[in-house]
C-alpha cells in the first residue's frame, strides 16, 4: 500500500468512527428501553467486544492505576446517556465540550498555559456555545456539565496506564458502567423486548467498541489536524440524526451554539498548526 493509499484509508476509517459515533444521540432517544438497562445492555457489550484487548494484557494489568480512568469513563457514559435521553442531543454536545474549557482555565490557573489571543478567543467561542446549549436545555443540563468534567479525569488516569492500550481501559470501563447500572435497573425497570436489547447489544458493539478500534487504527496513519476535523463529524450529525429520523428540530439557540462550539474548535486547531509551522520554520 502506497503512501498516499495509506492515508486515506486512515481518513475514511476515521470518518466512520465519527459516523458511528454520530447514531448514539438517535439510538438513546429513540429507542423502546429504560434508560438503566440501555446503559446495561450497550456498555455490557461493547465490554465484551473489548474484551479479547483486556484479556492479552491481563497479566500484566495494573488493577490499581486503571481502577480511576475505568470509573471516569463508566461514569462519562452515564452521564452523557442520561443528558442526551432527558435533555437533548444538542446539550449532551454542548456539556461535551466544556472539557477543553475545564482543562484550559486550570493550565491557566497554573501558569502551565500562557493566555493568547490564539487559544483564548478560541475558548471563548466555545465557551459561549456551550453556555447557550446548556441554557437552553434547563437545570438537567447539570448532567451534560458532568461530561465535560469526567472526560478529562479519564484522559489523566489514562496517562497513568501507560503501559496498557486504551481499549483494554475502554473495556473494564463498560463493563463497568454495565455493571453499576444493573442494581438500580433491576429493581426500577422492565426489561426491553428482545428486538430492541438486540438493536441496542449491536449499537454498543459498533458504537462504543468497534468504532473506536477503527478510530485508534486511523488516527496512527493521518495528521492530527485532518483527524481533529474529521471527527467534527460526530458532534454535528448527533443532534442532526435526532432531527432526521426522530422529528426532533433543533431552534436556533441550539443551531448557535453547535456554531459557535465548531468555530472555536476549529479556529484552536488552526492557530496550533499555524504555531507549530512557525516554531518549525523560525527553527
Amino acid at each position: 500500500m502506497t503512501l498516499f493509499q495509506s492515508r486515506y484509508a486512515g481518513k475514511a476509517q476515521v470518518l466512520a468512527a465519527a459516523l458511528l459515533w454520530s447514531s448514539a444521540g438517535l439510538l438513546i432517544r429513540g429507542v423502546d428501553c429504560g434508560m438503566l438497562w440501555l446503559l446495561v445492555i450497550r456498555n455490557g457489550a461493547a465490554g465484551l467486544a473489548l474484551s479479547p484487548w483486556l484479556w492479552r494484557e491481563k497479566d500484566r494489568f495494573p488493577w490499581k492505576q486503571a481502577w480511576p480512568a475505568s470509573l471516569c469513563y463508566a461514569l462519562f457514559m452515564m452521564a452523557f446517556a442520561m443528558s442526551t435521553r432527558w435533555v437533548g442531543a444538542a446539550a449532551a454536545v454542548a456539556g461535551q465540550y466544556t472539557a477543553p474549557l475545564f482543562v484550559y482555565m486550570y493550565l491557566a490557573a497554573r501558569k502551565k498555559l500562557m493566555v493568547r489571543f490564539s487559544n483564548a478567543f478560541p475558548m471563548g467561542l466555545i465557551a459561549a456555545g456551550c453556555l447557550i446549549g446548556l441554557c437552553a436545555g434547563g437545570a438537567l443540563s447539570v448532567l451534560a456539565v458532568c461530561c465535560g468534567v469526567l472526560f478529562p479525569l479519564y484522559t489523566a488516569g489514562l496517562r497513568r496506564c501507560q503501559d496498557l492500550s486504551a481499549m483494554s481501559v475502554m473495556a473494564l470501563g463498560n463493563l463497568l458502567c454495565a455493571v453499576l447500572s444493573l442494581p438500580a435497573a433491576l429493581c426500577t425497570e422492565a426489561l426491553p423486548a428482545s428486538d430492541s436489547a438486540a438493536l441496542i447489544a449491536l449499537a454498543g458493539v459498533l458504537v462504543n467498541g468497534v468504532a473506536y478500534a477503527v478510530y485508534t487504527k486511523g488516527a496512527q496513519k493521518v495528521e492530527p489536524l485532518t483527524c481533529m476535523l474529521l471527527c467534527l463529524a460526530e458532534p454535528v450529525l448527533n443532534p442532526v440524526w435526532v432531527w432526521v429520523f426522530l422529528g426532533e428540530a433543533p431552534d436556533a439557540a441550539t443551531l448557535g451554539s453547535l456554531l459557535l462550539i465548531l468555530g472555536g474548535g476549529i479556529l484552536d486547531t488552526l492557530f496550533s498548526v499555524l504555531k507549530g509551522k512557525r516554531a518549525h520554520t523560525s527553527g
